[in-house]
C-alpha cells in the first residue's frame, strides 16, 4: 500500500493513496474516518503510529476491512504532507555510489560514512525549500529512503531487509560550501526544509527489490541525476545491519541511502540550487518528489 500523511483543519492524519500522486484522478483514503474505524482497531490514524503498531499488520487489517467510499476524498482537496513528519531519527550515508565515487575521484570508503539530518529538515512534497540568503552553493541529493519498522539491535545482513516496513523518496539538500568550508556535515545538511520526502511511503510488499532502482533528479526540467540503486556500496541490508551494530535502530527512524553521480558542484558550472526553480526528485515506483526553490533570510538573521 501507498500511504500519505495530509493537514486537516484538526490535525495531520494519515491516509492511503489510490494512484501515484501526481495524476487528476489520484485519490485518498482517511484513515481517521469512521469507517474505517474497524481497520486500524485501537491505532491512532496518524503515520509514526502505524509504523508503532506493526505496518505490515495493519496493511493485512486494511486489506481485510477493505477501503471505504465514504472514507474517500480526491487528492486535489487535500494537502500533503511529509508521508512520515515526524521520523524518531534521520541518518544520512555519504559516498555510498560507485558512479558518484568515480565521478570525484574518491577511494571507497571502507565502512559507511555517516550523519544525522534533524527532524525540523523534514519537507513535504510541493512545500518550498528556503535557501538562506548568503548561504552559498546549495547542491540536491536524490536518495531512496527506507524506514524501519521494528526494534533492532545487531541484526545480521540476511536479516536486516525484516526490518524495514516502507520506502520513498528522499532529497538530501546539503550546504556544500559550508559543509566545505566546516570540514563536517552538521551544519550544511541541517538547515530547515533541507530534507523533502514524499510523496508517500510505499509498503515493503510494494517494492520487490529496493536493489533494482531507478533514481533520478531534474531541476526546471532539466537531467541533473541518473542512477540506480544497483549502483550502491552499502545496500540496504548492509546498512541496516551496520547502523544496527553501533546503537539500537526504533520504528519510525529513516535512513537516506545516499545518491548517485551528478551532484551540483560537479556540474560545469556548478549547478547550485537558485530561488525560483524547482527540484523533482523520482525513485522508481516511489512517486514524484517536486519542491519549489525560495529565498529565506540569512541564517544568522
Amino acid at each position: 500500500m501507498k500511504f500519505v500523511s495530509f493537514r486537516t483543519e484538526d490535525f495531520v492524519r494519515a491516509g492511503v493513496l489510490l494512484g501515484n500522486g501526481d495524476g487528476a484522478d489520484d485519490r485518498v483514503v482517511d484513515l481517521a474516518h469512521p469507517s474505517m474505524r474497524g481497520a486500524l482497531r485501537d491505532t491512532q490514524p496518524q503515520m509514526l503510529a502505524l509504523i508503532d503498531a506493526g505496518l505490515d499488520e495493519v496493511v493485512a487489517q486494511i486489506g481485510a476491512h477493505g477501503l471505504t467510499q465514504e472514507a474517500t476524498l480526491p487528492l486535489v482537496t487535500v494537502t500533503l504532507t511529509a508521508p512520515l513528519p515526524k521520523p524518531r531519527r534521520i541518518f544520512g550515508i555519504a559516498h555510498n555510489y560507485r558512479d558518484a565515487l568515480a565521478e570525484r575521484g574518491m577511494a571507497p570508503p571502507d565502512k559507511p560514512v555517516l550523519f544525522m539530518k534533524a527532524q525540523h529538515t523534514i519537507l513535504g512534497c510541493g512545500q518550498p525549500i528556503v535557501l538562506p540568503k548568503g548561504i552559498g552553493g546549495v547542491t540536491y541529493e536524490a536518495e531512496l529512503a527506507a524506514v524501519i519498522g521494528t526494534r533492532v539491535e545487531k541484526v545480521s545482513k540476511e536479516r536486516a531487509l525484516d526490518h524495514v516496513v516502507a520506502y520513498g523518496c528522499f532529497n538530501d539538500i546539503s550546504a556544500s560550501e559550508i559543509i566545505k568550508a566546516d570540514g563536517h556535515f552538521n551544519r550544511g545538511k541541517n538547515f530547515a526544509t533541507f530534507g523533502p520526502f514524499g510523496p508517500f511511503l510505499a509498503s515493503r510488499d510494494e517494492v520487490k527489490d529496493p536493489h533494482a532502482l531507478t533514481v533520478t533528479l531534474k531541476v526546471d526540467g532539466r537531467m541533473l541525476q541518473s542512477g540506480s540503486t544497483r549502483n550502491m556500496l552499502f545496500d540496504v541490508a548492509d546498512l541496516v545491519a551496520y547502523l544496527s551494530s553501533l546503537q539500537v535502530l526504533e520504528p519510525g527512524d529513516i535512513i537516506a541511502t545516499g545518491t548517485p553521480a551528478g551532484v551540483a558542484g560537479l556540474h560545469k558550472p556548478p549547478a547550485w540550487l537558485q530561488p525560483g526553480s524547482t527540484v523533482e526528485v523520482e525513485v522508481e515506483g516511489l512517486g514524484r518528489l517536486h519542491n519549489p526553490i525560495i529565498e529565506g533570510p540569512a541564517p544568522d538573521a
